[in-house]
């Protein structure tokens, strides 16, 4: 039976049902005392209240799997899902990478401001919205890299958008011979979407290399690979991450994430649940929009 193609564009309208349903669900379980699922159980709990019908949903399971593979090398927020379903990041880091969007777009903001002192604030919001449709300019994108990241990152992310453009560059076609009053292509600047693309990867990236270990000592001890671990799992998982630790540190821990004692705890419950075993993403960026709109130096500090 051939799989059912599903756009990019609707993948991610279904991806997002998908978070808002759960989001519903997982109040709903909290409400009645009941465990949470994974995402990738939700998946189908979403498609049985969608269709009803056990053909329906298989055929559904399969677009979005297929799809997910398909498009997650094109877009982040595609392959934040995938890895997710996959239980090698957090539910939550998704808000992590909505946070990231919206500073970009803050800071991009703040720079016209200051670029444009004598516009009103509906001509600079005109500006950055035509921005964001096309490209940003190299004093513009630098600047943005610098503000939010350290020195030895801000080199590295500097780098890699350069190489997109190159590539972005390439895949245009080749111009025909032009007149000397033709104005040339800017070679440094970059699509809005595509410098954006080069942050998110690099932040999900950041946040792969900090749960790795986590994610395979989590792997040793789910041994059915859905997600979801028992007590005694989660015992052995936190004395394979720290032998040291006291059966009252365990115990403590347990009733604060499995407070009801559901023997269900999913693997985002754990890296995501409490500063132990492993605290929330080093790399979310932090910004104050009060200070951002006094001047052109925003608040912003990292929360390592």
């Amino acid at each position: 039976m051939s799989v059912r193609s599903i756009s990019l564009h609707a993948l991610k309208d279904v991806i997002e049902e998908i978070y808002a349903s759960k989001s519903k669900f997982d109040r709903k379980c909290s409400e009645s005392q009941l465990p949470r699922e994974t995402v990738e159980q939700h998946l189908y709990t979403y498609l049985n209240q969608k269709y009803g019908l056990k053909p329906l949903i298989l055929e559904w399971a399969q677009a979005v799997i297929a799809g997910v593979r398909r498009y997650s090398s094109e877009d982040n927020d595609v392959a934040v899902f995938g890895k997710i379903m996959h239980h090698e990041i957090d539910e939550e880091f998704r808000f992590v990478q909505r946070q990231l969007k919206e500073t970009v777009q803050e800071l991009l903001r703040v720079y016209l401001r200051g670029k444009y002192q004598t516009k009103s604030e509906e001509e600079i919001l005109g500006i950055l919205h035509k921005k964001m449709n096309m490209s940003v300019q190299e004093a513009e994108w630098v600047d943005i890299v610098k503000y939010m990241y350290n020195a030895a990152d801000a080199v590295s992310i500097i780098v890699k958008v350069r190489e997109v453009i190159k590539s972005v560059s390439a895949e245009r076609p080749k111009p025909q011979a032009r007149s000397r009053e033709e104005p040339t292509q800017d070679q440094t600047a970059i699509p809005y979407h595509h410098f954006v693309k080069v942050l998110l990867d690099f932040q999900l990236s950041g946040h792969e290399k900090f749960l790795q270990k986590f994610v395979q000592s989590f792997r040793r001890v789910d041994s059915d690979r859905n997600g979801v671990v028992s007590e005694h799992q989660f015992r052995c998982l936190l004395r394979l991450i720290d032998s040291g630790k006291s059966d009252a540190k365990i115990n403590q821990l347990l009733d604060l994430i499995d407070p009801h004692n559901n023997q269900m705890i999913t693997f985002s419950e754990v890296s995501f649940g409490e500063k132990e075993p492993f605290p929330r993403s080093v790399y979310v960026i932090y910004c104050s929009k009060r200070e951002m709109q006094k001047n052109a130096s925003p608040s912003c500090h990292r929360n390592w």
